[in-house]
């Protein structure tokens, strides 16, 4: 874990919240994707371009026609680590649907019989979320203080800001782990009130930065504020550790009316 929360000796309870807006789910089946293995990318790179390729089949099948090539854009930034893209509010504005969920149910080594290549195909059961709503201009949010590059042992402060009165979760995303930084249970979920500096931490708590290794290592902050009082719940362990695929599934089954993602990367030394 990068992020390490030290705490003073005084400890404050708090209660999660979930209040997820209904939507729109539509069940898929047998919707399919192929990843051809070839030059640099690997058997799991090609596996991972099939996974997003029937992904994109599954919102197909939904009747997500408009936009796929940008779904097929946030995928591809999800492979490629560039979470900037993936939550950028101009592409999100564009989206009609999200796959909240999936399972694999076949996955098949194959050989491509034009090319003789390698390919990888993964077909998925998938529930998709249908949007009726759109982001709200009006609610925009900002993060400061976060410098591109930390030394080992230093603290994280930042601050926060929101055109309206919402609720922030914070996670945080490695190249080995992800977890959910705040709330913590010494953090408890306090309302970001309208127009209004909140500076992080706050309490009787540090965010402390380490390595596990010589080498730098990339952090990525994805800040979730929404309007109404939402908790991701979905973790597990001590330190709030969860996926990838649950924080993205988590983050869709908001609707894009009341939610807003900031992204920010910096490096440990």
């Amino acid at each position: 874990m990068m992020i390490r929360i030290i705490t003073c000796l005084i400890l404050i309870n708090f209660v999660f919240y979930q209040d997820l807006e209904s939507q729109q789910t539509i069940k898929v089946e047998g919707a399919t994707g192929v990843g051809v293995i070839a030059g640099t990318i690997s058997e799991s790179d090609a596996r991972r371009e099939a996974l997003n390729d029937a992904k994109v089949e599954a919102l197909r099948k939904a009747g997500v026609t408009e936009h796929l090539s940008s779904y097929e854009m946030l995928f591809r930034s999800e492979t490629d680590r560039d979470y900037s893209e993936f939550f950028s509010a101009d592409v999100h504005a564009e989206l009609q649907g999200a796959v909240q969920h999936y399972e694999i149910v076949n996955e098949q080594r194959k050989v491509d019989p034009h090319s003789n290549l390698f390919t990888v195909e993964v077909t998925i059961d998938a529930t998709v979320i249908l949007y009726s709503a759109r982001p709200d201009p009006a609610f925009n949010v900002s993060v400061e203080g976060i410098k591109g590059v930390y030394e080992s042992g230093e603290t994280l402060t930042f601050s926060v800001y929101s055109s309206m009165d919402s609720y922030l979760n914070i996670f945080n995303i490695t190249d080995t782990e992800t977890l959910l930084m705040y709330p913590n249970p010494w953090e408890e979920q306090i309302m970001i009130p309208a127009r209004e500096k909140v500076e992080f931490p706050f309490g009787y708590v540090d965010y402390y930065l380490e390595k596990s290794g010589r080498e730098p290592e990339v952090n990525r902050l994805i800040f979730v504020f929404a309007k109404k009082p939402v908790q991701f719940l979905n973790y597990r362990g001590e330190y709030q550790f969860t996926t990838q695929e649950e924080l993205f599934s988590w983050v869709y089954s908001l609707t894009p009316d009341i939610r807003r993602v900031d992204y920010q990367v910096f490096t440990i030394r």
